[in-house]
C-alpha cells in the first residue's frame, strides 16, 4: 500500500492595498527572490529596486568601497542623485565607517545609524577587509512608520545573509581557478574576470587595464637545466609579479611561460608604469636552477586599457597580445602600450579566429 504525501501549500500573506500587512507581504516576496539572483550585483540592484517601491526613503546612496580604500558611489535605479549625500559628507561619512570596521563591536548585523550634522543616517554594510565593501545609506523617512522599519530591517538582514553566501560560495569556486604550479589564477578563471570586470566597467563608467606578459628566452631554461628548473622559475616569476600588483588586482597564468594582470581601476598610464615596474623586477632577478648556477630571464609585456583601447574582452586580449609581439619585435625586454584607434591587424584576425599562436 502506497501512501500519497501531498506538500503542504505555501501560505500567503493576503492584505489590502495601502495597509502594513501589504508592506510586509511585497517585502517577504521580494526578499525570497534574492536567492535566485546569481550575482552579486544582481542581486544588491533587485533590493534597491525593493527599497524604490516599496518605502517613503528621501534620499539614499550605495558606495562601494575597494580594499586599497577607493570609494565609488553607484547610481542607484528610482532615487534621483543624491544631493544630501555629497562628496564632502560621502568622505566624512566613510571615515566613520572606517572606524566602525577597524572594530566589529561597535556596529550589529542589520542597520545602524550615525549622527553627522544633525541627521540621523541609516547605513548597512555587506562584505568585510579582505573584499569589497559596500555601504547602503539613507535618511529617516518624511513619514516614520514603525512597521516600516521593521520591513526594512528584515529586507537589509536579507540581503546582508545572501551576500555572505555569495561570498563563501565564490571562495570556494576559486579554488578551482587556481593554476597548480604558481598557485595564480588560471585561463579558465580569466574568462569569468574578464566578463565581471567589462560588464561592471561598463555600468559604474570605470576602467580596467590589461598587461600581456610573455618571457623572453625561457626554453634555454628547461633544455640546460631541466623541466624542474624552468618550473621553479615560473613561480618565482609568479611571485615578483604577484608582489609587484595590488591585492585588488588579478593575476593568471595564460598558460606556459606567459601571464596575464588585469589592473582593477586602472587607466592606461597607471598600467604602463606597473607593467614597467614588473619588467625591471623580472630583469633585476637571478633564478636558481642547480648548485652554483643561476639563470636570468626577461620579459615582453603589451599593455591594453578597457574601454580606452578595446571595448570588448576577446579585443582586448588581442590587442595587449598584439602589444606583446611588438615588443618582441623590438628586441624584447620593454613594454609596449597599445595606440587609440591603432590598426591591430592580428588583434582583428585573432579576435574572429580565437586561435592563439605558438611562442
Amino acid at each position: 500500500m502506497f501512501m500519497h504525501i501531498k506538500p503542504k501549500p505555501t501560505p500567503t500573506l493576503k492584505a489590502r492595498p495601502g495597509t502594513t500587512e501589504e508592506i510586509f507581504a511585497k517585502t517577504l516576496a521580494g526578499a525570497e527572490a534574492l536567492w535566485r539572483e546569481t550575482h552579486v550585483e544582481s542581486l544588491i540592484e533587485r533590493t534597491l529596486q525593493l527599497f524604490s517601491k516599496n518605502f517613503s526613503i528621501s534620499s539614499m546612496a550605495l558606495l562601494r568601497q575597494n580594499r586599497d580604500r577607493k570609494k565609488i558611489t553607484i547610481p542607484i535605479s528610482g532615487f534621483d542623485t543624491p544631493s544630501y549625500f555629497d562628496d564632502s559628507r560621502q568622505k566624512i561619512i566613510m571615515g566613520r565607517l572606517n572606524q566602525f570596521q577597524a572594530n566589529a563591536s561597535d556596529y550589529a548585523e542589520g542597520i545602524n545609524s550615525l549622527q553627522i550634522e544633525g541627521r540621523n543616517i541609516n547605513f548597512a554594510m555587506l562584505g568585510d577587509n579582505d573584499q569589497d565593501t559596500y555601504v547602503l545609506l539613507w535618511l529617516d523617512s518624511d513619514r516614520p512608520n514603525e512597521s516600516t522599519d521593521v520591513a526594512i530591517d528584515f529586507l537589509v538582514r536579507q540581503l546582508q545573509n545572501t551576500y555572505r553566501w555569495f561570498s563563501r560560495m565564490t571562495e570556494t569556486q576559486s579554488l578551482l581557478h587556481l593554476d597548480d604550479l604558481t598557485g595564480l589564477y588560471n585561463h579558465r578563471y580569466m574568462d569569468v574576470a574578464l566578463d565581471r570586470e567589462t560588464k561592471r566597467s561598463l555600468r559604474y563608467g570605470s576602467n580596467f587595464c590589461l598587461l600581456f606578459i610573455d618571457l623572453d628566452n625561457f626554453k634555454p631554461v628547461n633544455d640546460n637545466f631541466g623541466h624542474l628548473a624552468g618550473s621553479q622559475v615560473l613561480r618565482e616569476v609568479a611571485a615578483i609579479i604577484r608582489a609587484t600588483v595590488r591585492d585588488v588586482d588579478l593575476v593568471f597564468r595564460f598558460g606556459g611561460d606567459e601571464f596575464v594582470v588585469i589592473l582593477i581601476e586602472a587607466d592606461s598610464a597607471t598600467g604602463l608604469r606597473t607593467a614597467n615596474r614588473i619588467q625591471e623586477r623580472i630583469e633585476q632577478s637571478k633564478f636558481v636552477v642547480a648548485k652554483d648556477a643561476f639563470a636570468q630571464v626577461t620579459s615582453s609585456i603589451g599593455v591594453a586599457a578597457f574601454p580606452e583601447h578595446a571595448d570588448e574582452k576577446e579585443r582586448l586580449i588581442a590587442i595587449a597580445d598584439e602589444c606583446m609581439y611588438e615588443s618582441k619585435r623590438r628586441g624584447k625586454n620593454q613594454c609596449v602600450l597599445a595606440q587609440v584607434n591603432a590598426n591591430y591587424s592580428r588583434a582583428t584576425a585573432e579576435k574572429d579566429q580565437k586561435v592563439w599562436p605558438n611562442r
